[in-house]
């Protein structure tokens, strides 16, 4: 077996404007890029890991450096599943191993998986604001096919906001994003009204881990009949399905939280199996990891994957009606020549 060369660096580019959620702001956003050359091809991978789980590039990077050895040795993308855990770390070389796979047989990730991509409807973020910031954002990305309002921040406010971003885009298709920042009685309370606002998704409104709560539970089950429910941060992996049946409606599935395309697919699948909605989501991150993404967003019923749009320079380009076009194969997909 070929023998690889592993390449990792540490890139913190400044966002285009910062970007606020319920759990803080940033102005620039540190992400891990990875390199995987056998001496003739080059695979490539990157990931941003996950802030809530502890995760910045420099604990994926050494989480990656303890199994660097096995890596060179020329291991297949099942042997990294039992390697490392699902996280950014596996999420940047599974991606490097796919396209470095791809490009050894001289075809792309795309073909591998019997993909033609075509552009994807994918979310535009309204970040957490005062009501009226919210509105002004809304009004101007009012264009896009889809918008995803952050909520999560002062109770008194979330009415208003909920109510002034519909009203400035009421044409625009809407989903919700509490970032587990709601409680059970602010669940109750503004369920019915997103529902009667136009919203269609509800994603992660409570804490991680309130689904073993009988109140939380109560809660979850009530509120899904006003509008479906997405799991977030409480869906990691495969492991989470049993413990979130009946209590939400769809998953979203980030390479980043479950560990890569390679699981992602899998997971992709079992979801289906079991009658639930996918929503393919994306942190923070450069083309290079998202296009591992948008490949499994061809038959998604929901996509956030906005990521690249909140850098300066990045190869992404959105159709006239708003939808993300597919990322050229030279970027990632097809893999290089060293």
């Amino acid at each position: 077996m070929t023998r690889l060369t592993l390449s990792l660096s540490i890139e913190a580019p400044k966002l285009v404007r910062p970007f606020v959620i319920s759990t803080g702001a940033r102005t620039h956003q540190p992400y891990l890029s990875v390199r995987l050359s056998d001496g003739t091809y080059v695979g490539r991978g990157a990931a941003a890991g996950l802030r809530y789980f502890g995760e910045n590039p420099e604990s994926l990077s050494a989480q990656i450096e303890t199994v660097r050895t096995e890596i060179e040795q020329g291991l297949s993308r099942i042997d990294l599943l039992e390697i490392l855990p699902a996280g950014g770390a596996r999420a940047a070389v599974d991606a490097a191993l796919w396209e470095l796979e791809a490009a050894r047989d001289h075809t792309t990730v795309a073909a591998k998986l019997n993909i033609t991509p075509g552009p994807v409807v994918s979310a535009f973020t309204i970040v957490l604001d005062d009501p009226d910031v919210m509105a002004k954002q809304a009004r101007e990305e009012a264009w896009r096919p889809l918008l995803k309002v952050k909520v999560g921040g002062s109770a008194n406010l979330e009415g208003d906001r909920l109510r002034t971003v519909a009203q400035a885009a009421p044409s625009t298709r809407k989903v919700i994003d509490a970032n587990a920042g709601w409680t059970v009685q602010q669940l109750g309370e503004l369920a019915p009204i997103a529902a009667s606002l136009g919203y269609e998704l509800l994603e992660q409104p409570l804490a991680i881990g309130s689904e073993d709560d009988p109140e939380a539970r109560a809660a979850l089950r009530t509120a899904a009949q006003s509008l479906p429910l997405c799991a977030d941060e409480s869906f990691q992996t495969a492991a989470d399905f049993d413990r979130i049946d009946s209590l939400y409606q769809a998953i979203n599935i980030k390479l980043d939280k479950c560990g890569g395309l390679t699981s992602a697919l899998l997971m992709r699948d079992e979801a289906r199996a079991r009658g639930l909605s996918i929503f393919v989501g994306c942190m923070l991150a450069p083309t290079v990891a998202i296009a591992p993404a948008h490949l499994l967003a061809q038959d998604a019923d929901y996509a956030d994957l906005d990521g690249p749009f909140w850098f300066a320079n990045e190869p992404v380009s959105l159709t006239k009606n708003g939808c993300f076009e597919p990322v050229g194969e030279d970027i990632w997909g097809a893999g290089r020549t060293r």
